[in-house]
């Protein structure tokens, strides 16, 4: 038998082509993987910005809601402040005066409570006015006019004070 130069191979050669043959998979297999690598980079990228712009979305509601938490307090304290001076003065018709100045003190505190530049009130005359408040005491008197104006005066300067300034 004749064998030609094209039928005769070398040992070697079938062995070095598998070798090529597993070099060119595991080289396709790691583009494969580095490629899905930068996908997954890229989508991870995209998606912390859209989160960073969600929080950033969720912070900014979040400080309007504290700002509407505060104006609502406060609008709640100068109302307790205000509900607390006319039962005062509803106290003195009935000569009930510790029961007044108590709700006089109360409604001092409630003020004390109120921040006025939150509240758009000025805050040196809301502390004048929580200081006359809290420093005004009812007596045993026979005639309760006098005291129950200025009950109703500090009611009137309250009014004045939290109405709205578009109110205003």
């Amino acid at each position: 038998m004749n064998a030609s130069d094209s039928d005769i191979r070398p040992a070697g050669s079938s062995t070095r082509s598998w070798l090529i043959a597993g070099a060119v998979a595991v080289a396709l297999i790691l583009g494969v993987y580095f490629w899905g690598q930068a996908q997954s980079r890229q989508q991870l990228g995209a998606q912390k910005i859209e989160y960073q712009q969600r929080i950033s979305a969720i912070q900014g509601e979040l400080q309007q809601a504290r700002s509407e938490l505060a104006a609502s307090s406060n609008r709640n304290q100068l109302l307790m402040a205000r509900t607390d001076l006319y039962r005062a003065a509803a106290d003195l018709d009935r000569r009930n005066f510790g029961i007044a100045n108590t709700r006089l003190q109360e409604a001092a505190a409630a003020l004390g409570k109120v921040d006025g530049s939150g509240a758009g009130i000025d805050p040196a005359e809301l502390a004048a006015l929580r200081a006359a408040i809290a420093k005004t005491d009812i007596n045993v008197a026979t005639n309760l006019q006098q005291q129950r104006n200025q009950v109703l005066d500090f009611a009137a300067r309250l009014d004045a004070m939290a109405t709205a300034p578009a109110e205003r």
